[in-house]
C-alpha cells in the first residue's frame, strides 16, 4: 500500500485529471458562450444543460459496475482517447457548417463519456491512497478541478470575446490535444485490480452487481444513501444557480461581455483551490457531522447578491456582490465536497467503490437536470422578481441543512 500521498502513479493520475478536466472546462464555458449568445434565453439553455445529464442517468450504474470489474487504468486511457476523437470530428464538422445543433450535440456526447469517466476516477483514489492519506487526496483532485476551472474558462473567455463564434471550432481543436494527452500520461498508471465474484453471463453481472450495490445503501447502510439523497437535494438547489443563473444574470441582466463571464470563473476557480487547502489543512480537525454547517452558509451566501438584484444597483456593483456570493459558495462546496466524498469512500467496501460512487453519480445527475431545466425557466419566467427566487432558493438550502445535521452525524460515527 502506497504510505505518500504524492506517490509516482498519484502524480501522473493527477496530470491526466488536469488535463482532461482543463479540456472539458474549456468546451463545456465555450458552449455555454455560444448557446447564450445565439439564443439569449436562460430557458433554452437550461434545456440543453439538462439534456446533458440525461446519458448519464441511465449509464452511470453501468460505467460503475465496469469501473469495479475492468481495469480503472485502461478504462481511463480509452475514455479521454474518445473524448478527444469527438472534440476532433465535431471541430472538422463546425469548420465547414455553423451549426446550433453540433454545438448541442457535442455536449450531449461528452456526458454520455462522462457517465463512465466519472465512477473510474473517484473510485481510483482510495485504491492508490492509503486511509489516513484519503482526504487529502481527495482535496488535492478538487484542488486540480478548480484550477482547471480557473484557467480554462477565463481562457475560453478570453479567446471567444476576440474570435467570436466563428472559431469555434480552433477550441474543439484545443481541447482534442488536451484529451489525448491526458490519455497518453494515464498510460503510466498503476491500479490494483479488485477481485469480484464472477457470474456466468453479463447479464447477471449487471444484475447482482447492481442488486448487492441497493442493498448496501438502502439496507445494510442506509446513512450511505440517505448523504447521497441529502446531497442531491443540495446540488439541485444550488448548481443552478452556479451554472445558468451566474451567466444569465452576467449575460443577460447586466449586459456584460463574455470576459465578464470568464473573469467569475477565474474568481471561483481560485476559490475552488483555496477550499481545497483549508479542506486539507483541516484533515483531522473537522468532522463529517459539521458538513450541515457549510451547507447553512451557502444558503446565506445567496441573501447579498438578491439584495442587490432588488435595488436595481448598477451592473458593475451588482456583479461584485455575486462574484462573492457565488465565490462564498464554491469555497464552502470544496470543503464539504471533499469530507462527503471521503466518507462514503472511506465506508464503501472497496470492491464495491465504482458502483456506490456510480450510484452517487446517477442521484446528482438525476437532481441536476431537473433543476438545471426548472431554474431555467423560473429565471426567465421570473426575470422582473430574481429577488424572490434566491431568496426562496436560500430559505430551501438552511432549511435542509439544519434537518441534515443527524444523517451527517451518523456518517462520522462509522467514519471514525
Amino acid at each position: 500500500m502506497i504510505k505518500k500521498v504524492f506517490s509516482k502513479t498519484f502524480i501522473f493520475f493527477l496530470a491526466g485529471q488536469t488535463l482532461s478536466m482543463f479540456g472539458t472546462n474549456i468546451i463545456k464555458f465555450a458552449i455555454s458562450l455560444y448557446i447564450l449568445e445565439v439564443t439569449t434565453s436562460a430557458a433554452i439553455f437550461g434545456w440543453i444543460t439538462a439534456a446533458s445529464y440525461i446519458p448519464p442517468i441511465i449509464l452511470s450504474p453501468f460505467g460503475g459496475i465496469l469501473a469495479d470489474r475492468k481495469n480503472k487504468k485502461n478504462l481511463m486511457v480509452a475514455l479521454d482517447g474518445i473524448y478527444g476523437m469527438i472534440t476532433l470530428l465535431m471541430g472538422i464538422a463546425f469548420q465547414r457548417r455553423e451549426e446550433f445543433g453540433i454545438v448541442a450535440g457535442l455536449l450531449i456526447l461528452l456526458s454520455i463519456v462522462s457517465a463512465f469517466e466519472a465512477p473510474v476516477v473517484q473510485s481510483s483514489v482510495p485504491l492508490i491512497q492509503t486511509n489516513e492519506n484519503l482526504t487529502k487526496a481527495n482535496a488535492i483532485v478538487n484542488q486540480i478541478t478548480s484550477l482547471s476551472g480557473l484557467l480554462a474558462p477565463f481562457l475560453a473567455g478570453i479567446f471567444y470575446s476576440i474570435f467570436g463564434k466563428e472559431y469555434f471550432h480552433y477550441i474543439m481543436f484545443l481541447c482534442t490535444v488536451c484529451f489525448l494527452l491526458a490519455a497518453s500520461v494515464e498510460l503510466h498508471l498503476t491500479i490494483p485490480l479488485q477481485i469480484q465474484h464472477c457470474y456466468d453471463s453479463m447479464v447477471d453481472v449487471f444484475k447482482y452487481d447492481f442488486k448487492d450495490t441497493l442493498r448496501l445503501i438502502l439496507k445494510e447502510k442506509q446513512h450511505i444513501g440517505a448523504v447521497m439523497l441529502l446531497n442531491a437535494f443540495f446540488m439541485f438547489l444550488i448548481q443552478p444557480f452556479l451554472s445558468i443563473g451566474v451567466p444569465y444574470i452576467i449575460s443577460v441582466k447586466l449586459e456584460l461581455d463574455s470576459v465578464w463571464n470568464g473573469g467569475v470563473q477565474v474568481f471561483l476557480g481560485i476559490l475552488g483551490i483555496a477550499g481545497g487547502f483549508v479542506a486539507t489543512a483541516i484533515t483531522g480537525k473537522f468532522q463529517i457531522k459539521n458538513i450541515y454547517k457549510l451547507f447553512i452558509g451557502m444558503g446565506l451566501a445567496m441573501i447579498p447578491v438578491s439584495l442587490m438584484i432588488l435595488k436595481h444597483n448598477s451592473a458593475k456593483k451588482t456583479y461584485f456582490i455575486l462574484s462573492l456570493s457565488a465565490g462564498a459558495i464554491i469555497f464552502l462546496a470544496s470543503i464539504a465536497g471533499t469530507y462527503i466524498v471521503s466518507g462514503i469512500q472511506k465506508v464503501s467496501p472497496q470492491n464495491m467503490l465504482g458502483r456506490v460512487m456510480a450510484i452517487f453519480a446517477t442521484i446528482n445527475n438525476c437532481a441536476l437536470p431537473i433543476g438545471v431545466w426548472l431554474y431555467g425557466i423560473i429565471y426567465e419566467k421570473f426575470d422582473k422578481q430574481l429577488f424572490g427566487v434566491l431568496i426562496i432558493t436560500a430559505v430551501f438550502i438552511i432549511f435542509g441543512s439544519i434537518k441534515g445535521k443527524k444523517i451527517y452525524w451518523i456518517l462520522q460515527q462509522e467514519y471514525n
